[in-house]
């Protein structure tokens, strides 16, 4: 009997986002980064008008993260809504991966209307 698949490697890295140690995905993200980067870019298709408003820093605990809709514990970033839109909180790792989905989409704009 072969045991082989017992002595399979994983090449782990440190995930250039959360600093975990782990199987590295696309984009040198850990596989729950990679999660929260696709999850931003589902609920907020345009990022760039959100990224252009300016960010504060929230002292309560326990708001809905809008990234992950996990809770947070200490200080994080947040952007107040407008009218038609709510506030977002974010962990500082889901704020780190929304603000390069903002920036993404703001040189894809600048692709496609150079000159702004």
């Amino acid at each position: 009997m072969s045991l082989s698949f017992l002595n399979r490697t994983v090449n782990k890295q440190v995930c250039r986002v959360c600093r975990a140690i782990a199987e590295l995905k696309t984009g040198r993200l850990c596989a729950e980064c990679t999660r929260i980067k696709a999850r931003l870019g589902s609920r907020f298709p345009d990022a760039i008008r959100h990224a252009a408003a300016p960010e504060q820093q929230c002292k309560r605990s326990g708001c809905v993260c809008a990234a992950c809709d996990l809770r947070t514990l200490d200080l994080h970033p947040f952007y107040p809504g407008e009218a038609a839109q709510r506030e977002a909180h974010f962990h500082p790792r889901c704020h780190e991966l929304w603000l390069e989905i903002g920036l993404r989409t703001r040189s894809e704009e600048d692709l496609i209307t150079p000159g702004r």
